[in-house]
């Protein structure tokens, strides 16, 4: 609007300018026109019962001056009605120009980076433009372009690196799962016999001492034999390892099979030396039971020509048993009655079952 009023109003004083300098020509022309003696032309109006007075004649120059500054004063509402009128449609104009040329490009590309969304490909920038929107909505364009293509490269690599965190997690899963299974397995063969499958020394000693306390606590009876086969060393050199190894899983089997009460345990000490942990059964029991077992092992008819009879492989069996009538003071003092009696069938002929001292019950062959 401003530079509409400053172009109307420029225009507007060159146009009197114009005017000017036009009136200035009709009053050098007009003085050229007049008698050199200064002649001037009146008109004398009489009236009558006037008196005889007469005008003083007005020079041409005067006139026509007037004349223009009369004219002037009366176009100049017309000039300034036209200027207004210029000066609201000039507006009017530049405004729509403006608009259609600038504004609305501006308020598209505006709209379009406000509508930017990074997970959506850039739209493709107008085509109808002027030269310096274009630059602008192309550099807009790059930059979004820049902005969508960075962004998906992230996405990959987030996406990747999401993949291969799963695939960590998965194998630290299984890692974990084999550890504990391992573990699980470790502990086992930690309380299990290697070549038997029984239960090892491990774990028969806190076998011993937990049914010990609860017999002590019951007042209830605890069987523990020991059981020890003849000449074992002497049938590893005569038959082979292989042989021997055969032999101990053989006995070992026997022994599950007789005592497979949930309750009962069966250990390999070690070598030839296996162990009976009984709980609730007494002395009479036991012996059944053992005697029982001597019998079995000589009707799998394991050879042993070294043996106790020349023939078959044999046993020697210790038994102590806890009871309130025959209480042991600890764990270790009722193996240690037991560890005694097998010394005594050791060294009372093999192949028997002996009964610890403080039992007052002999010795079976």
């Amino acid at each position: 609007m401003v530079v509409s009023l400053l172009l109307v109003v420029l225009t507007d004083l060159l146009h009197l300018r114009h005017q000017l300098q036009d009136r200035e020509l009709l009053l050098s022309a007009a003085s050229n026109a007049a008698p050199s003696a200064g002649l001037q032309t009146a008109v004398n109006t009489a009236r009558p019962g006037d008196d005889s007075r007469t005008a003083a004649p007005m020079p041409v120059s005067k006139t026509l001056q007037n004349s223009a500054a009369s004219d002037w004063k009366a176009a100049l509402p017309g000039l300034l009605i036209r200027d207004l009128s210029l000066v609201l449609l000039l507006g009017i104009v530049l405004t729509l120009v403006l608009d259609r040329m600038l504004l609305r490009p501006l308020r598209r590309l505006a709209q379009h980076a406000d509508d930017f969304d990074p997970t959506l490909p850039p739209p493709e920038p107008e085509a109808r433009q002027p030269n310096e929107l274009a630059r602008i909505s192309h550099s807009i364009s790059r930059v979004q372009q820049s902005l969508w293509m960075q962004l998906q490269e992230e996405r990959r690599h987030t996406e990747q690196m999401r993949l291969e965190l799963e695939r960590q997690q998965q194998s630290l899963k299984l890692a974990e799962q084999s550890l504990a299974q391992k573990t699980q397995e470790l502990g086992r063969l930690s309380r299990i016999d290697g070549l038997t499958g029984l239960a090892n020394r491990r774990e028969f000693d806190e076998a011993l001492r937990r049914e010990f306390k609860r017999a002590q606590r019951q007042r209830g009876q605890l069987a523990l034999a020991v059981l020890d086969l003849d000449h074992f060393k002497n049938y590893n050199e005569r038959y082979g390892l292989a042989a021997g190894d055969a032999a101990l899983i053989r006995f070992a089997q026997l022994l599950t099979e007789r005592f497979k009460r949930d309750t009962d345990l069966v250990a390999r000490l070690g070598g030839e030396e296996f162990v009976a942990l009984l709980p609730g059964f007494g002395l009479s029991s036991t012996q059944n039971l053992l005697d029982q077992v001597r019998e079995d092992l000589r009707e799998l008819q394991l050879k042993h020509e070294g043996g106790v009879h020349g023939q078959v492989l044999t046993v020697s069996i210790g038994l102590a048993a806890f009871s309130p009538s025959h209480p042991y003071l600890s764990p270790q003092a009722l193996m240690q009655a037991a560890d005694e009696a097998l010394y005594i069938a050791k060294h009372t002929g093999r192949d028997r079952l002996s009964l610890a001292a403080s039992s007052g019950v002999p010795e079976r062959t």
